[in-house]
């Protein structure tokens, strides 16, 4: 009995037998890189709009939420946060077969967009632990896309980047839709699968909705009277992010 016992437990022991090892689940992983036109884009470096302006950001962030396929959910919100963890925006278990394609909100939707923060589970990113500056105490609510840094728009021989940048956009009439089809997920091994997007800030500036001037279009924390220039910001976000 004993001799059957420890072959037993040996065939489980230091020389794994592949049938003992508990299987992985697969996972799947979002990445976005930051870009200004043709270049990667790092934070504190400077660029040269298309008006002959400097501009260096000194901060990225967005919320996407509720990401889904139909009926298959991905995960319920993820936080970019370009400083503090570099281009990754979302890993969590799930089948690629699942989602070929992927909606979402950019921002948080209204349906959560007001609750406290404080109840969230704490490894959700609507958690107010990680969603830290994200939230605004006083609106209440989250800020949906954060875009800081400095600029000189005076066309010299001195660079002076003293002009600040602050785009802080949110509230539920600003949310936008992500919809993203045909998406062709890449086998990293280790069944972890990774998609790629890029965001543009040059694309950004320029917009589809109509172009940022850092000149006179510099400030919008959603208040009132800056309804127009937060729109534009969010719109022109979300067409500037592609898929790689």
């Amino acid at each position: 009995l004993f001799s059957v016992l420890g072959f037993g437990l040996s065939s489980c022991g230091d020389d794994v037998d592949p049938e003992c090892e508990t299987p992985q689940s697969p996972a799947l992983k979002i990445s976005v890189q930051p870009k200004f036109g043709t270049a990667d884009l790092f934070l504190d470096s400077v660029y040269v709009t298309t008006e002959g302006y400097l501009v260096k950001f000194t901060d990225l962030k967005f919320y996407t939420h509720d990401l889904k396929n139909a009926s298959n959910t991905l995960i319920n919100a993820a936080l970019f946060d370009y400083r503090e963890r570099g281009t990754l925006l979302l890993e969590t278990s799930g089948e690629k077969s699942n989602f070929s394609s992927i909606q979402a909100n950019l921002g948080v939707g209204a349906d959560q967009n007001h609750s406290d923060p404080s109840v969230f589970s704490a490894d959700s990113w609507l958690n107010i632990s990680k969603a830290n500056d994200m939230h605004w105490d006083w609106n209440p609510g989250y800020i949906f896309v954060k875009i800081e840094g400095k600029t000189d728009t005076i066309p010299d021989a001195i660079e002076e980047l003293n002009h600040n940048i602050v785009f802080h956009c949110g509230l539920d009439e600003n949310l936008q839709m992500l919809d993203f089809t045909g998406l062709d997920w890449v086998d990293k091994g280790d069944d972890l699968s990774e998609l790629n997007f890029k965001l543009d800030l040059a694309a950004f500036l320029q917009g589809t909705v109509g172009s940022i001037d850092l000149k006179s279009e510099f400030t919008s924390h959603s208040a009132p009277g800056q309804e127009s220039l937060t729109l534009k910001v969010m719109q022109n976000f979300k067409d500037a992010l592609t898929l790689l």
